[in-house]
């Protein structure tokens, strides 16, 4: 027996040219009312110059306090980010190559906007991690293992990673702006103490991103001697990829940070200088904005059916309902992963409720295929086709199909996935969503429910000055029927 063997040219590789194209927003399905695409009601109109204005005197003068949290203005990502010194991304560039060249296993340590945008990047170009870290280090082409933690405090999930590395050379990203966010503060003092049990430089393996002078986790990192980078003061988590935040755990995994910001410039010069016909994010912006209020939509369904399109999927999934979602408002997110969730949600998505819309990630063609031999099969009618063939076919059926049944379509399409193309929807979508919650009159920039379930959390874990109110919260425990326990 030889094991199983992969037939001669079964798997296809193909070494894409950069071809620097810009993604494309594909809206020619959004939604018939009455026979006329949504872009033809005067609702779409009225919101489309409305979201023109609040994009030129509200987000790029700043002033508004729909834009503060607190007292900063927090439109960092859109006047500062896409902007950034060659300097400052010669340093990020500089520290990952010196980490990444000493350790076989990267663990980044971050929850909701301080993973999601790195997770959903690496991916797009790395493929997904969870098969990427099967690879041989030459099959990785010298890129660590790539780990996550501190996004949840699951102790089976924590301790199966702490196994995994374990003997093995190990860096260290944690993301904070204060340090005190429970569970990557968890997660660090955890790896923290493997790490210093195990390497006698330490220090030089972890990076700090956190506040530039204040908080737990910068006065530590001065103590250590840990690098640090900037979380900046007027950058929100979901809003954060293209800063710091993202930078560094996207340049230790080998991906072309200046790329990915001359992807993100480009959008967001778009975005300034494109006249409305042909503007994406405020043509976005506009029709979330009348399928809401107009059409009765609640439910945006994120779909792709590109496995490595899932963390972007994901990413979008927190940036629009945490923006979004305040005064008992906002557009609920779902991902979806194609064709595997059109036999469960994608009935819903068919036939149930019309109060959904529906965004897909589409690319138009991959670096990697594989040759479907049908001969003899149920599939013959695809023999010699490829994988991505059929895909598309299904994919887009299923569009097409829930266009006729009733729900408005649209389709971000990605050329390819490079840094470049990566950048431009991240800013193209953050302007987006920006522009759709303000249209509603709504801060897309601060979270009081977030902060709420903290509160409550930390009492009934017994943080230091929550006393009282874990008090309060026993008693109203206490006022519940016993008795409703089945």
């Amino acid at each position: 027996m030889n094991g199983f063997q992969i037939a001669s040219g079964l798997i296809r590789r193909e070494s894409l040219a950069k071809t620097g194209r810009p993604i494309r927003l594909d809206y020619r399905r959004f939604g018939l009312v009455g026979g006329k695409h949504v872009t033809a009601l005067p609702e779409f109109s009225q919101a489309s110059r409305e979201a023109r204005n609040i994009h030129d005197n509200l987000l790029l003068k700043g002033t508004d306090s729909l834009l503060k949290d607190g007292e900063v203005t927090m439109t960092g990502w859109k006047t500062d980010s896409p902007y950034r010194s060659r300097t400052e991304l010669d340093r990020i560039e500089q520290v990952a190559g010196e980490l990444r060249s000493k350790i076989d296993d990267f663990v980044s340590i971050g929850i909701g906007g301080s993973y999601l945008g790195n997770k959903a990047t690496i991916e797009a170009v790395r493929g997904s991690l969870e098969l990427f870290n099967l690879l041989s280090p030459e099959q990785r082409g010298g890129i660590p293992r790539i780990f996550f933690l501190g996004n949840h405090m699951d102790p089976a999930y924590t301790a199966r990673v702490l196994e995994i590395i374990s003997g093995r050379s190990v860096g260290v990203n944690v993301i904070s702006k204060s340090g005190g966010t429970v569970e990557p503060a968890i997660a660090f003092a955890i790896l923290k103490e493997c790490m210093e049990k195990g390497f006698s430089d330490h220090a030089s393996r972890i990076v700090a991103v956190t506040d530039k002078a204040k908080g737990a986790l910068k006065k530590l990192s001065n103590e250590m001697g840990y690098a640090t980078f900037e979380v900046p003061d007027n950058v929100g988590g979901r809003y954060s990829v293209t800063s710091p935040v993202g930078l560094f755990g996207l340049a230790v995994a080998g991906i072309n940070i200046k790329e990915f910001l001359t992807g993100a410039l480009f959008a967001e010069e778009e975005t300034r200088q494109r006249p409305l016909d042909s503007n994406i994010a405020m043509l976005r912006a506009a029709m979330r904005y009348v399928a809401y209020t107009k059409l009765g939509i609640k439910i945006e369904v994120a779909s792709t059916g590109t496995f490595d399109l899932k963390g972007i999927s994901a990413w979008m999934q927190q940036l629009g309902p945490e923006s979004e979602g305040k005064h008992k408002q906002g557009i609920w997110i779902s991902p979806e992963f194609y064709t595997q969730d059109a036999h469960a949600n994608g009935q819903m998505i068919q036939m149930g409720e019309r109060n959904i819309m529906e965004t897909f990630l589409m690319l138009e063609k991959g670096e990697t295929d594989v040759v479907i031999p049908g001969k003899g099969t149920p599939v013959e009618y695809l023999d010699g086709r490829t994988l991505s063939f059929a895909t598309q076919a299904f994919v887009e059926g299923l569009r097409d199909a829930h266009y006729a049944g009733g729900v408005p379509t649209m389709s971000y399409i990605f050329p390819e996935l490079t840094p470049f193309t990566l950048g431009q929807f991240y800013q193209y979508e953050m302007n987006a969503i920006a522009l759709s919650a303000l249209l509603l009159k709504q801060n897309p920039f601060i979270q009081p429910g977030v902060q709420q379930y903290k509160q409550v959390a930390d009492a009934k874990s017994g943080k230091p000055g929550t006393e009282s109110y874990a008090l309060e919260l026993s008693r109203g425990e206490q006022e519940l029927n016993p008795n409703l326990i089945a």
